[in-house]
Order: structure tokens, then sequence, then C-alpha cells
């Protein structure tokens, strides 16, 4: 294999700044169609404000920051332009978010002495053709994880090749949020002091799995530099519809909701096992009287999880018009993609109670046993010094200073 990634960093950002120049001091989010955060600043970024989350929490966060309308039809055309503009080579082109994009150079040029014209070649044409300002990060390697973590780690208008007897060494230090792992497996391998794609990779593989999963294992592969997924349009041609049939028809939203999901729910954890999501998904409701409607759930990461899918699919259902009961709904998978990598946190999102350190140590201490233990200070004035010390188990610890 032999996979060259093309990443235009912060495209919808900087699409938004180069047609309203006075953005680009401030912090600023974009909203998306779907009400939430699709692509947030530099400056934003380090206030707190993450994609996906709501206008409020974003303002919360940040209360200097700028809140503006995605132009979405503006982006999708610079979108489609960069992939026009690659496609024009004759060669395998896979979209990769907003400003990313896979080439598959496979039995054109298989190492870096002859990828790297042709990489330089595709710079000039995408600076050609999106602008100066829109500098491309390159990356190749054989497998398209590590293509895509050298295109990170590139700066604007550089290229980063990674010969295969390179891979390990490259991969090693870099960070294990690169992977594209819920943030849960994250947050646990984070407390195990797994920070690094290297030691992420040496772990057990029977262990990786039986904790994790196959969505874990194929990770893990990749963390490794394995990776044989071939460059590909991330849909070929959209498959048949899966129809919904609702019986009897529905007036109202819940049972309409609850059906479609149960139709998803298999087709969106086969996804999440391969750490893919969907992209766009297209539906058409029908009714007993009245004509049929058409709505599309767009993402701007690849969306895998039920709770974010239903409340896509929540949002659009409400903008229909309903002129009578629902009868069936269609629902075509558009466009599916690769997860992105989550942001790491120490706490779960769940906004029903705060996470209080107490519960912390319960949840580490019941899941680790007593290997979790907290340094504490048993007797100060001890004439012998490795006396004044002690290691408690952490809930008992946190128990004494409640």
């Amino acid at each position: 294999m032999s996979v060259l990634c093309c990443r235009v960093p912060d495209l919808l950002v900087s699409l938004a700044c180069r047609r309203s120049p006075d953005l680009a001091n401030h912090p600023l989010a974009l909203l998306g169609p779907d009400e939430r955060v699709w692509a947030v600043s530099s400056q934003a970024l380090h206030c707190g404000v993450q994609v996906q989350m709501r206008a409020q929490q974003a303002q919360i966060a940040c209360p200097a920051l700028l809140l503006r309308p995605l132009d979405l039809d503006a982006a999708e055309a610079e979108q489609g332009a960069l992939l026009a503009e690659l496609a024009a080579w004759q060669m395998p082109v896979e979209p990769l978010g907003w400003g990313g994009v896979y080439v598959g150079l496979h039995g054109v040029a298989d190492d870096a002495a002859a990828v790297q014209p042709l990489a330089a070649e595709l710079g000039r044409r995408v600076r050609r053709r999106l602008g100066v300002e829109l500098q491309p990060s390159l990356g190749w390697d054989s497998g398209k994880f590590t293509a895509r973590a050298a295109a990170a780690q590139a700066a604007p208008g550089r290229m980063r090749l990674v010969e295969g007897e390179d891979e390990a060494r490259f991969l090693g230090p870099l960070p294990i949020t690169l992977l594209p792992l819920p943030r849960p497996h994250l947050q646990q391998l984070h407390w195990l002091g797994i920070r690094t794609l290297g030691q992420f990779a040496a772990l057990p593989a029977a262990a990786v799995w039986q904790r994790f999963g196959a969505g874990g294992k194929q990770a893990q592969c990749w963390a490794q530099g394995r990776d044989d997924r071939p460059v590909a349009a991330a849909l070929s041609a959209p498959p048949a519809p899966v129809v919904v049939t609702l019986e009897p028809p529905a007036g109202s939203l819940q049972p309409v909701v609850e059906a479609v999901m149960a139709s998803l729910r298999p087709m969106l954890a086969e996804r999440a096992a391969a750490l893919e999501g969907v992209r766009r998904l297209r539906i058409v409701a029908s009714f007993v009287v009245g004509k049929e409607q058409a709505a599309d759930l767009a993402f701007v990461e690849a969306a895998v999880q039920p709770s974010r899918v239903e409340a896509a699919l929540v949002q659009q259902l409400l903008r229909l018009r309903w002129p009578s009961e629902m009868e069936t709904v269609h629902w075509t998978l558009l466009q599916s993609g690769e997860l992105a990598a989550p942001q790491l946190s120490l706490f779960s999102d769940s906004p029903q109670r705060f996470v209080t350190l107490a519960d912390l140590a319960q949840t580490l201490s019941t899941r680790y046993n007593a290997r979790l233990f907290q340094a504490a200070l048993a007797e100060a004035n001890h004439p012998i010094p490795e006396r004044r010390g002690a290691l408690l188990p952490l809930v008992d610890h946190v128990a004494s200073l409640a």
C-alpha cells in the first residue's frame, strides 16, 4: 500500500476568516445546521470551546466568543473543489473530514523518493485552487492511519514521509489521543499511564480485545503501524434504503424515533467496530395523506453514538410538516468516514450531576482494586524519615478528607 494524506488545517474557520477578515483576531466558533459547534478557532479552543458543544455551552466556556453560522454551501463547494482537484490525477481519492483527503498511490509511487515529487506537485495544485492562505500539510506512509498522523505532525506547506522501517519510531512517542477510541476508553488508558501510541502498541493483544472490543483491537493494529485498508470512496454508491414501517401509523414523534433508531443501531455498532461513523444520512418520511418529505442528517465529524444520531433525527423530524400520521420512514447512508479522535477529559460529559473526587476514587478502586494509592503524611515529626509518610488506598484517603 502507498497512501498520501492531504490535510488543510482548520478549513472551515479559514474560509470564514477569508470572507470576513475581522474575525481572525477573535475567538470564533461556527454553528452548523444542527445548532452545534462545527468548527473552532485556536483562540476559542484554548478557552475550552470544543466541537459538538451547544452555543450556550460554548459561550459559557468563552464569554468573548464570536458565534457565527457556518456557510455550509460555500464549505461544501470548497471541499468539492479540493476533491475534484485531486481526482484529476485519476487515482483513488477518499474524503477524510473537512479539508482532509486520502490519495492512493499504490503501484504509482511506493517509496519516499518516488512520492516526494508527486506530493510537491499536489501541494502546488491545492494552493493554486484554494489560495495561498490554505496551505496543505502532507503525510505519506504505507497505511492510512500513519499517513494521517504524519500529515497532522507536518506544518502547513510541509510534508512528512514515513518509510516502513521508521513507522514504529515515528508512531511510538505520539499521543494516544490520535486514535479514534471512545472517550471512556481513552480515560481508562490515561488513568493506567498509557499516554503514547508506543505504550498502547506494546499491551497484550488479548487484554486489549477483552477490555476494548473489536474497535480497540483495530486501534492497536494502527498504533503498531499495521493498516491495510485500501483508499476508496467512503461509499462508492448509496445502498438501498432501509424501510421502517410504522404499525399503526404514528402521529407523534416518540414512536417514530424509537422505530427508526431500532433499525439504525445495528448499522452504528457495525461501523463502530471498524472505527467508522456516519457523516450524512438521508431520511424520507411517507404519510397516510400528503406528499413524501426528505431531510438530511449531516455531522461535522463522523457520528457513531446512538444518542448523537437520535438528537439529529429528532431535530429533523420536528422540522418536517406532518400533514397526517407518518406511515413509513426510509433512511439511506449517504456518506460514512473515519471517527475523529475525541478530546480527552477527566470527568463524564453527563450534565445530570457533578462527579466528585470521592465518586471518581470509588470508580477507580472498584475497577482496579487496591493498586491505586495516595501519598499521605502519617506522622510529620517522626524521628525516622521513612515513617513520616504512608501510602493509603485511594478510597480510604478520599473518605478521610470528606
